[in-house]
């Protein structure tokens, strides 16, 4: 199941519009929640995330994560040029 379920405005509304350009321009790390290979428990993606701690409007310590999801196939096809591939946020999360 894929994470991420907030918007980039919905997360603009959270954190504020520099916070959410923060975390887009932050490397993302794969997860390992469903898997590196993106064999495990048959999903065949994989999850990649970006994080940045905040402080929300109310006062709050938060940290805003940012989801991405690519196959396998399309790693395969980077030939470990991760930076090629095109890298687009699926959804947001605010903890």
């Amino acid at each position: 199941m894929k994470k991420g379920t907030l918007s980039r405005q919905q997360v603009i509304e959270i954190a504020g519009l520099s916070v959410v350009k923060k975390v887009e321009y932050v490397n993302c790390k794969p997860t390992t929640r469903v898997g590196y290979n993106g064999a495990c428990q048959g999903d065949d993606l994989i999850e990649w995330a970006s994080s940045t701690p905040f402080v929300d409007v109310n006062g709050i310590p938060s940290t805003l994560v940012a989801y991405y999801y690519t196959t396998q196939e399309e790693i395969d096809e980077s030939r470990d040029d991760l930076g090629s591939l095109h890298w687009e946020i699926f959804g947001y999360e605010v903890f």
